[in-house]
């Protein structure tokens, strides 16, 4: 991994594990890892739960996990159409990259596009599509 990368953003270490973990690919050693670290001393919060600390922390909404799984079952199933693997690894890089962009309309639902979103992952998830 490029250390730069979380040089320059030392949270994308964590958000990338986030993301991870919300599409099941997050190993258990890191789990653990995760787990062990007192982040809420780290960032003075009152939760426990890593996965909530960065929630907290970055601001995140409680649709992010919707957006994460949407994005991570459509992305799968396009790489599945042109016979080529997309890592989990590579996705959780990807997704956190895009999400920091200025002016992302990731995790933005207008009009029923949340609704639709949470279809979706039912049918991928239900293994209907």
């Amino acid at each position: 991994m490029d250390n730069n990368r979380y040089e320059k953003s030392p949270m994308s270490i964590f958000f990338e594990n986030f993301v991870l973990a919300t599409i099941n690919k997050l190993p258990e050693d890191k789990t653990a890892k995760l787990n062990s670290i007192d982040l809420s001393r780290i960032f003075n919060t009152e939760t426990k739960d890593w996965k909530l600390v960065v929630k907290q922390v970055l601001h995140l909404s409680e649709t992010i996990e919707i957006a994460i799984l949407d994005l991570w079952y459509k992305n799968q199933e396009l790489a599945a159409q042109r016979n080529v693997e997309y890592h989990p690894n590579q996705f959780a890089i990807d997704f956190v990259d895009n999400f920091l962009k200025e002016g992302s309309r990731i995790d933005i639902w207008p009009g029923d596009s949340l609704e639709e979103a949470k279809k979706r992952i039912k049918q991928f998830q239900q293994g209907d599509i």
